[in-house]
């Protein structure tokens, strides 16, 4: 934290120059006669010497910047989840019911869990595999995957290629599969787990050319969009809108409090 006396100090010198040129303002209006240029290079001179003081200030100490550019951060940071959550509160249905969105977990638990995920992020790979211990240790947690596939290309055949197939029963296991090669998802691999899984591909690929497949992903990325997650992953759990990766800890942590939420609400 920077030291006080000197945060006083640089204050008072912003105010030196504002007190100075409002005296020196109340008597050029007495004095009509006064030379208004050399009133106006005096105002020049008093703004260089102040603005060189704070320069030579903020040099010798450098701490007083970085204060200023993570309260700024933070309280942007407030700002967004504050508007997260209301934003969240005008689309709970969308967010939470959709009819369209794929579930996994336990489909009447008392917590849900939603995650908006691109195939080819590899901070959401990184949470796959927390995913599933956070579902298999908690019988009572209902997840709704939202597709976000935000990129690349493979990115939207591998989320339309995934929604095809919750349409024959399988989109867990074809979505955990997805994570588990290694390099970009692309159509070649796509084809290649769906074939893994004796899925029909013919079938599969017919449903993506669905218009509603389509609509689906719309409707996620403006969701998406208005709940500020503008980066994958992004998670949802009660009134918390959550960007980014997080440990299992931290994961569970966001289960907890959604769990309250929703008890909360009954």
């Amino acid at each position: 934290m920077a030291d006080r006396p000197l945060v006083q100090r640089i204050l008072a010198w912003a105010t030196l120059p504002v007190l100075i040129l409002g005296i020196a303002g109340a008597r050029f209006a007495k004095l009509p006669s006064l030379d208004l240029a050399s009133a106006a290079l005096a105002a020049d001179a008093l703004q260089d010497e102040f603005e060189q003081r704070v320069r030579s200030y903020l040099l010798a100490h450098p701490e007083v910047i970085a204060e200023a550019l993570n309260r700024m951060e933070a309280k942007r940071g407030e700002q967004e989840a504050a508007a997260a959550k209301a934003a969240l509160k005008a689309h709970v249905a969308d967010v939470f019911q959709d009819q369209d969105s794929p579930v996994g977990g336990n489909p009447n638990g008392n917590v849900t869990l939603v995650e908006f995920f691109d195939y080819n992020c590899p901070y959401c790979r990184t949470m796959a595999p927390l995913m599933e211990k956070a579902e298999a240790s908690d019988p009572q947690l209902r997840i709704v995957y939202k597709e976000f596939p935000i990129l690349s290309a493979g990115s939207v055949f591998a989320a339309k290629a995934a929604l095809a197939a919750n349409r024959q029963g399988k989109y867990v296991a074809f979505h955990r599969a997805l994570y588990q090669g290694r390099g970009q998802v692309d159509e070649a691999k796509v084809l290649e787990v769906a074939r893994t899984l004796d899925l029909n591909v013919a079938r599969m690929k017919a449903g993506m050319q669905d218009a509603a497949i389509e609509r689906m992903l719309e409707t996620n990325n403006k969701l998406a969009q208005a709940l500020h997650i503008t980066g994958t992953p992004g998670f949802v759990a009660g009134d918390e809108v959550w960007t980014g990766a997080t440990d299992f800890n931290g994961l569970q942590a966001l289960i907890s409090k959604g769990r309250e939420a929703q008890q909360s609400a009954k």
